[in-house]
């Protein structure tokens, strides 16, 4: 990934068979734009969306075993506001829906020495747009696909509702919709739009992605696939957006894999100081790509001094950098660009933290090893589920993971952090001996060396870590307290949902592993024993 840009998987150098030139040129015959300053005019199709059609219409070449068929099931498309992203999915929603659009692969021809794919449309199509309440469906890409109709002369041979249109001829049905579909209908989807997943939070909405999801795979002649446009999400929530953020930058640093996803975010340079403003505007420009033709910048740019929009929630919104409702502490894309591909040993000379809360937030055992360009990793997490006051952390199953770490590594010492946990502190060191430890995380005269110690390694690119998605989301979730003197990390507030238990772990951990590695053994006089 560059500082503007995350496409997985990267550009190829010799591309893929794709349907994506006869989409693109068929979206351009018959349909126009929608609502907007252009309502009603032919669509032009910019290379930005030439780009995502043909990639996400990529099959797999000629002689192979899957020839013909989608080489991308999932595409997230991540983009800053106002850029049309619902238009561009309501364009892509009705050439699956129509019966002449050229978007399943139907065979072969030969160009010279290339076998390149022809198109036919899908046949008794079922498609699902998808947002968070029934009011959005009518806004946003569904909306757009009801204006598109109605403004153009293929919309004569559709009857357009409120909340579904058909071909009058053939048959299939795209539906606007608030929540999953009823399992008869999920059964059919040949297509699925999501739109605006960086809302969906909520454990309902997560769940309706999770039950639609499963429906793809389960019409193999259609060849199914989905759709997600997103505005950048906010940090920590946990949002479908947030998700595959994380599996795209897991994906780009070797921790996880999945041929089938493709992602494409654009966003701004971190570089620009958006308080000044010549730098400002180059950042909306820069996060605006081919929609900086019809951009209003400058209007754009006088939202940043609305008492009602603030820094974060510019920088979401309309440059689509991650950021949230209060000022971050680590810039966590940097942060999960230092993920490596490494299993650790057993028996490695590692240091653990053992950090967290008995109940609402989380709690983490953080390995750390144990030299000079120390690696993270996370050995076990629990996190307390959206929406259920009463969980507790499975205390049986800490003490058993804590085994198996010290089983497992040299431990050279177990941080622990005591509130909550006095008791299991004492049978750790009677257990385990001298190399328990108390790290007493709240005071800054302890987090604050820590942290900056931890921050310099960050910034330098002296420690790795094992890309694990919590982990990242923890880190990216701290938010910067001035407390006696020192800089310590802290949540948003004190109920918010956005943990960074394993962050904590994480400074703690490299602290006392660069210690080791310099020192080679215990000889701090603040380290508790007992």
């Amino acid at each position: 990934m560059n500082d503007t840009r995350l496409i997985v998987p990267p550009l190829d150098a010799e591309p893929w068979p794709t349907l994506g030139p006869e989409v693109c040129d068929w979206i351009e015959a018959h349909l126009c734009h929608g609502p907007g300053d252009i309502l009603g005019q032919p669509a032009t199709l910019t290379d930005e969306d030439r780009l995502l059609i043909y990639r996400a219409h990529a099959v797999c070449p000629h002689g192979h075993r899957r020839a013909g068929r989608r080489r991308v099931r999932r595409v997230t498309y991540s983009r800053r506001k106002g850029y049309a992203k619902t238009e561009r999915a309501a364009w892509i929603a009705i050439a699956e829906l129509d019966p002449t659009a050229p978007v399943r692969c139907d065979g072969w021809r030969r160009d010279g020495r290339i076998w390149v794919p022809v198109g036919r449309a899908v046949r008794d199509p079922f498609i699902p747009m998808v947002a968070i309440t029934e009011e959005q469906t009518e806004d946003l890409a569904y909306g757009a696909a009801v204006a598109i109709l109605e403004h153009c002369a293929l919309g004569n041979e559709y009857d357009v509702g409120l909340e579904r249109i058909m071909h009058r001829v053939a048959p299939g049905v795209m539906k606007a919709m608030a929540s999953a579909p009823k399992s008869s209908d999920g059964r059919r989807t040949t297509f699925q739009h999501f739109d605006e997943t960086h809302l969906f939070a909520e454990p309902r909405l997560l769940q309706t992605r999770k039950t639609m999801g499963r429906n793809i795979p389960k019409r193999k002649a259609a060849d199914s696939w989905e759709l997600e446009t997103t505005t950048m999400y906010c940090p920590g929530e946990g949002s479908v957006a947030e998700q595959a953020h994380m599996l795209a930058l897991a994906i780009e640093n070797g921790n996880a894999s999945d041929a089938t996803f493709l992602f494409d975010h654009r966003q701004a340079s971190e570089k620009w100081d958006i308080g000044k403003p010549a730098e400002l505007l180059e950042a909306i420009r820069e996060a605006s790509g081919d929609a900086w033709e019809f951009t209003d910048a400058e209007a754009i740019a006088a939202q940043l001094v609305d008492v009602d929009v603030d820094g974060p929630e510019f920088r979401r919104y309309w440059l689509n950098q991650r950021s949230g409702t209060a000022a971050r502490m680590f810039n966590v894309l940097r942060f999960a660009q230092l993920a490596a591909a490494r299993v650790v040993a057993p028996g490695t000379r590692v240091v653990g933290v053992v950090d967290g809360s008995y109940s609402r937030d989380s709690t983490g055992i953080v390995g750390v090893t144990i030299e000079e360009t120390p690696h993270i990793f996370v050995h076990e997490a629990w996190e307390a589920p959206h929406n259920q006051p009463g969980w507790r952390t499975p205390r049986l199953e800490v003490d058993a993971a804590v085994d198996d770490f010290m089983s497992t590594y040299r431990v050279e010492e177990l941080a622990c952090d005591p509130p909550g946990w006095n008791y299991e502190i004492e049978e750790w060191a009677d257990r385990y001996g001298d190399v328990v430890t108390r790290f007493e995380t709240y005071k800054p005269s302890l987090m604050g060396p820590a942290t900056d110690t931890f921050e310099q390694a960050y910034r330098e690119g002296g420690l790795t870590h094992d890309g694990d998605e919590r982990l990242v989301r923890h880190v990216g979730n701290c938010v910067p307290a001035k407390r006696r003197g020192y800089t310590v990390p802290t949540k948003e507030s004190d109920d918010s949902p956005l943990k960074i238990d394993l962050a904590v772990g994480a400074i703690a951990g490299v602290s006392r592993a660069l210690w080791h590695h310099v020192n080679g053994g215990f000889a701090e006089p603040w380290v508790i024993r007992r």
